[in-house]
């Protein structure tokens, strides 16, 4: 033990620096935390849909959404959820769902910062949906 506090005292710019880096990492991790939105496994998802009884919003194109999207699904742009019509979602549960996830995710921080409350996405989005074997309709809803 007492070697052990001799090299501290001898080498305390390799201890400070060591305390720093931790530092930074726990504070990046907790800060990495607030900045994402809460992901949902597909079958997590449909049991949010289920029983918060979500709104799903598609943020993919047109051709994307009509070639297969989640039942009751609307499809929706960053800019949709600028308009009036929208702000009746902003105390509802909603599901964002994308091709892969990315764009979703992008999607749920900025919603977030407009004060929509419970949003979560689809982790992997329709990819993943579809991997899970979850049933898709196809067409414009």
């Amino acid at each position: 033990m007492g070697q052990f506090i001799t090299f501290i005292i001898n080498h305390w710019v390799l201890w400070l620096a060591l305390v720093v880096v931790l530092l930074i990492i726990f504070f990046n991790e907790k800060m990495d935390k607030q900045s994402k939105a809460g992901q949902l496994s597909p079958q997590e998802a449909v049991n949010f849909i289920n029983d918060s009884e979500a709104i799903v919003f598609d943020c993919r194109d047109a051709e994307k959404f009509e070639k297969g999207h989640i039942i009751h699904a609307i499809r929706a742009t960053e800019q949709d959820f600028s308009k009036k019509s929208f702000e009746k979602y902003k105390t509802k549960s909603i599901l964002l769902t994308c091709t892969d996830g990315v764009q979703s995710t992008k999607l749920a921080l900025t919603l977030q910062k407009q004060g929509f409350s419970n949003i979560v996405v689809l982790s992997g989005g329709l990819n993943a949906w579809r991997s899970a074997d979850l049933p898709l309709v196809k067409g414009k809803t």
